[in-house]
C-alpha cells in the first residue's frame, strides 16, 4: 500500500514497477516531479507524478491528487484529497 504521502521534486513521484501486484495507492498528493515537469538531466524522458507499469487490474487508485500520470488516474488538482 502507498498511502497518505506528499511527494514533490523527484523524476517520477510514485513509480509502480512492472512486477507490482495487488497494490492500493490512496490519499497521496504527488505534484511537481520534477517541479518544472521536464527532467533537466534527461529532457527527452517525460517525468510524471504517478507512473503505473503494473499489469492491468493489479493497482487500485483512491483519492490521489496529481498533475500528470501514465496508466493511472490523475484527478484535477484542487487541493489535498479528502478522507
Amino acid at each position: 500500500m502507498v498511502d497518505a504521502n506528499i511527494v514533490t521534486g523527484n523524476t517520477n513521484g510514485i513509480l509502480l514497477a512492472a512486477g507490482t501486484r495487488e497494490t492500493i495507492v490512496r490519499q497521496n498528493t504527488v505534484i511537481g516531479n520534477p517541479a518544472i515537469q521536464t527532467g533537466s538531466s534527461l529532457p527527452a524522458v517525460p517525468a510524471v507524478d504517478i507512473l503505473n507499469l503494473a499489469p492491468s487490474g493489479q493497482t487500485t487508485f483512491e483519492r490521489n491528487v496529481c498533475v500528470t500520470s501514465v496508466n493511472a488516474p490523475c484527478p484535477f488538482v484542487t487541493g489535498r484529497p479528502q478522507d
